[in-house]
């Protein structure tokens, strides 16, 4: 056999051996040129789901038992939530230990506590209801939180999808809604750690929906206090390095009991949130941290004034909350 002959079978044998790592660098690339878009892709799918969500809680009649789950504890709950007249009516109602009633009507929540005895009491801005989704936009998010639709499932006897925001860091809670697929209410509704771990779980067992209710207008997408833009501190208080993506939205003054004025303030990283309240009277005021299931508060004293910090997220974050105010003798004009 000729050399030339030798030499064009080794070359053709070769030529695939060479060709190989050349064809998976290609497809490498472009795995990584259409991840953009897939992600892209599941982002917007979850919030088309959460804002079909959002305008179902708000637009439909429903009436429904739910379990509520936390601290290993079961609650059971019936909810009846209208809309009437331009205005949403909820009425929640303890089905087990002592009886509680909490309703909510325009402005006010009215609670009727074991011994018989309303309170009534005005509902802040942004108030929302049991189930409340508005304001909630994924694409937003992604800098804190990862967002997954995570399949399909059956809660109450219905098809749901499942769309789930994933906390990147220990310092947020994230949530894992199952989405009614012919209703677009949330069915099932899970507070979730970085690892997914349920913390909380608050679920219909049964629920009747009127589909003949009135619509109610769509909602902005960016609505309450999580699509509310950044507020400049005003005052004596400054607030150093916060934890990190949450930002001041709101302050005010509110009114203590005892008549003395508090001081409000109020962060979140457009899903998870924080109140700091600041108040002269230090002496029955909170020294380290505690918390009630997922709801964490922290509080210490700074030149004679009770700081607290509270909110359903981890404790390292009111804590870190706590340590960051300071008080500014001389506030820039």
């Amino acid at each position: 056999m000729r050399p030339s002959s030798v030499m064009k079978r080794v070359v053709k044998r070769s030529l695939p051996k060479r060709r190989l790592p050349v064809r998976l660098a290609m497809l490498l690339m472009l795995s990584l040129l259409a991840r953009p878009s897939l992600a892209d892709e599941v982002t917007q799918r979850a919030s088309d789901l959460l804002q079909r969500m959002a305008e179902a809680l708000r637009s439909l009649n429903y009436e429904g038992t739910l379990v509520y789950s936390h601290d290993n504890r079961l609650e059971a709950l019936h909810l009846v939530h209208r809309f009437e007249e331009g205005q949403v009516q909820e009425r929640l109602l303890s089905l087990n230990g002592p009886v509680r009633t909490v309703t909510r009507e325009r402005d006010r929540v009215m609670c009727e506590l074991p011994d018989g005895h309303p309170i009534s009491v005005k509902r802040p801005p942004g108030a929302g209801g049991l189930l409340n989704t508005d304001g909630i936009a994924p694409e937003q998010l992604l800098d804190h939180y990862g967002i997954e639709i995570q399949g399909r499932a059956r809660v109450a006897g219905r098809d749901t999808e499942v769309v789930g925001i994933i906390p990147r860091d220990d310092l947020r809670y994230g949530y894992r809604f199952y989405v009614d697929l012919e209703t677009s209410l949330p069915l099932k509704s899970d507070l979730i750690d970085r690892n997914g771990v349920s913390l909380e779980q608050l679920m219909f067992t049964a629920i009747t929906v009127d589909s003949d209710a009135p619509a109610v207008p769509s909602p902005s997408r960016a609505t309450g206090v999580r699509g509310a833009p950044a507020a400049r501190v005003e005052g004596r208080w400054r607030f150093d390095e916060p934890p990190p993506g949450f930002r001041l939205v709101s302050q005010g003054v509110m009114d203590h009991p005892s008549g003395a004025a508090v001081e409000h303030f109020l962060f979140t990283d457009r899903l998870s949130a924080y109140s700091v309240y600041i108040e002269a009277d230090t002496r029955d005021g909170l020294t380290g941290s505690t918390h009630i299931g997922a709801v964490h508060a922290a509080g210490r004293q700074v030149d004679g004034y009770q700081i607290t910090a509270v909110g359903e997220v981890p404790s390292a974050t009111v804590e870190a909350a706590v340590l960051g105010a300071r008080l500014d003798e001389e506030p820039p004009e």
